[in-house]
């Protein structure tokens, strides 16, 4: 769809309302899928996090009629408090997907705003599908609004523009057309907040889950007759002219393109701008046989990953996700990079790991993309890596995929129910009534043979 003949908030709403199922390519489809899996396994794997039980035990205390399931207990509640919890869990571990370009972490805030509503409103998993799909494409086009700026000046656009498509993908399955849906993004805007300035704390997960609660918060709103403006990515005191200084006037012309194609999906538990890093380290430990030299290492990467994940002495786990330093240093002692002992009290204090991070040096080189590194061990060896690629062979991505699945869950769900979740997962969109998926998973979750508990299987 050509959206530059229209005004930015009537296109984007029309956008996201008019997207079929039927419509979808089929690569796109299998995408959604692999996000949907991708998801479940990294929530249920975070489950235990103390921050997402703090949540938990806040919203039972409150009390709620129980509309929406939590999918790490299989318990029930309301429909923002559900969102909200969900999407916090499958954050904390930094280990889903991400959207490159728009700088958003898709499936945490939008597949909780999905859930909750769909199980809500017995929507079928194909209209859950196309909704998660239809909020990611439009997310990412407000992304293209708001500017490199938004996330330069500290904003977490998980957090910001993130509501924005947890918005667009709950009002879809509320049902919401023309100025209510656009009434609604004009709520999310005035929902919306989160900060950079926090990352390494409990808070950065929070904010994908306050983003898929704002989403179903602005969309019900706006579905019972609450108004805000029809023109908030307009207007000259809009959103995207308030929090970028390079603010787009008007939409640029998108048509053809699928944002959901961009989707990547990370293999080691760690920030998006780590992954280059820790896939060169693999490639120099592979090169020597794992005989890393002594000597000093560095490594190189876009600028603005020094604000972001440049943590040289890491003192908790939440810090050690957001560390070059530390990551590189577990790949290059042949550390695994997703088990949860990687990044406990032991690990950080390791005398291996801390002497590989104190010889490692970090530096920005302006000519290297967003997700590219280079790594350099004395004047001969240097190794290069680009991690923004997508992978574009399904089959390979579905197995790497499940494969990450199975090392999550293994000593938290037996054998079959691991394989159950994934095949549940990549079935969404044959089910009539999404409360009937919610069930299927709570019996699997309360079936199971389930160990949540960190100090059980880690410490």
């Amino acid at each position: 769809m050509d959206c530059r003949n229209t005004s930015p908030t009537a296109a984007l709403a029309q956008l996201g309302q008019a997207l079929r199922y039927a419509e979808l390519p089929e690569d796109v489809r299998t995408i959604a899928r692999h996000s949907l899996l991708d998801w479940l396994s990294v929530l249920l794997a975070g489950w235990s996090d103390p921050a997402v039980q703090i949540l938990v035990a806040q919203a039972t205390e409150r009390g709620a009629r129980p509309r929406a399931t939590l999918l790490g207990s299989a318990e029930r509640l309301d429909l923002v408090d559900a969102a909200l919890i969900n999407g916090t869990a499958s954050h904390v571990l930094d280990f889903d997907d991400a959207h490159l370009a728009s700088r958003v972490h898709a499936s945490v805030v939008l597949w909780p705003a999905v859930v909750a509503v769909g199980e809500h409103r017995a929507s079928s998993g194909r209209e859950a599908l196309t909704a998660f799909v239809a909020g990611l494409e439009v997310q990412a086009r407000i992304a293209e609004l708001v500017g490199n700026d938004h996330y330069r000046r500290g904003w977490h656009n998980t957090a910001t523009l993130g509501s924005f498509g947890a918005t667009l993908a709950a009002g879809r399955l509320f049902e919401l057309e023309g100025g209510t849906l656009r009434h609604a993004l004009g709520l999310a805007a005035t929902l919306t907040g989160g900060l950079r300035a926090v990352f390494g704390t409990p808070c950065k997960p929070l904010h994908a889950g306050r983003a898929a609660a704002n989403g179903i918060t602005a969309a019900d709103l706006a579905r019972r007759g609450f108004t805000a403006v029809e023109d908030i990515l307009e207007r000259p005191d809009g959103y995207p002219a308030l929090v970028s200084g390079n603010a787009r006037q008007e939409l640029p012309d998108t048509a053809g393109r699928w944002a959901t194609r961009e989707l990547l999906f990370k293999y080691h538990a760690s920030c998006y701008g780590t992954q280059a890093p820790v896939e060169a380290a693999l490639a120099l430990r592979a090169a020597l046989g794992g005989n890393i030299p002594a000597g000093e290492l560095s490594v190189e990467v876009e600028p603005q990953y020094l604000s972001v994940c440049n943590l040289p002495e890491p003192r908790t786990a939440m810090e050690a996700r957001f560390s070059i330093r530390h990551m590189v240093a577990l790949a290059l002692a042949g550390r695994s990079t997703v088990d949860e002992r990687s990044f406990s009290a032991a690990a950080l204090a390791d005398p291996q790991l801390t002497t590989l991070r104190q010889h490692l040096h970090v530096a920005a080189d302006p000519a290297l993309p967003r997700a590219h590194a280079r790594l350099k061990a004395g004047p001969n060896l240097e190794f290069g890596v680009d991690a923004s690629r997508p992978e574009h062979d399904p089959l390979e991505q579905r197995r790497r995929l499940c494969a990450k699945s199975a090392q999550l869950l293994a000593g938290r769900l037996e054998a079959v129910a691991i394989d159950e979740l994934q095949a549940l997962a990549l079935a969404v969109d044959t089910f009539d009534d999404l409360g009937q998926w919610t069930g299927a998973l709570r019996r699997l979750v309360r079936s199971a043979t389930v160990r949540f508990s960190h100090a059980e299987e880690f410490h």
